[in-house]
């Protein structure tokens, strides 16, 4: 049986929502059971177009969040979604590497400033987080959490954000680190994008 009223209550908010929002939200009726032509015949809107939405949540949390900004279209999201998920018969575009390198960094900035640290605590940061990631790959180690897959860059900082700091005895820096190394893990799946991403970042830091 169709689920009446959370259909009614998402047309209620439907032209409050983004259309990422509305994506999950017509994605959670498809989990629970529901098909989307019968969302579809329900909200009385085609279903390409609910289809072309749930489109959009397949692109990385980085283009979601610039969705999300208003940066980019919806009808630009789904392109890079549907370029990412196509079979690639060699390695990823070069171009498009450098671009989602540079989406990372400016993500990874945008984090360190707010950490209100002056640029050389910053940049120790993330040299910090480098030589925990080279661990990482040293010993095979993974965190014992997980995020959800389509999860905003911005939820993925606050779920991995670590214990409240308690006391001035604490190390800030290595606090930050560990931070930045837990969301970035799961913010940039790409080791390569990465890699680079936090170096381009901590260069950066140098200048200011």
């Amino acid at each position: 049986m169709i689920n009446a009223l959370s259909i009614a209550q998402l047309q209620s908010d439907w032209c409050n929502l983004s259309d990422l929002d509305l994506a999950a939200a017509v994605l959670r009726l498809n989990q629970s059971g529901i098909s989307t032509r019968q969302v579809a015949a329900r909200l009385h809107l085609s279903e390409s177009l609910l289809r072309h939405l749930l489109q959009a949540l397949k692109a990385s949390a980085c283009d979601r969040d610039l969705a999300q900004q208003g940066k980019i279209s919806t009808n630009e999201l789904v392109r890079r979604a549907k370029a990412a998920s196509s079979p690639q018969p060699h390695e990823v575009d070069p171009l498009e590497r450098v671009r989602q390198t540079r989406i990372a960094a400016d993500l990874i900035c945008d984090w360190l400033l707010q950490t209100r640290l002056f640029g050389p605590a910053r940049e120790m940061i993330v040299k910090e987080a480098q030589r925990e990631f080279r661990l990482m790959r040293e010993t095979e180690f993974r965190p014992p959490f997980v995020v959800r897959p389509n999860t905003p860059v911005s939820e993925i900082i606050k779920q991995t954000e670590p214990p409240e700091l308690v006391d001035d005895r604490t190390d800030i820096v290595a606090w930050f680190a560990q931070w930045l190394c837990r969301w970035s893990l799961f913010a940039f799946p790409d080791d390569a994008v990465r890699d680079a991403a936090l170096e381009m970042a901590r260069q950066q830091q140098l200048s200011t």
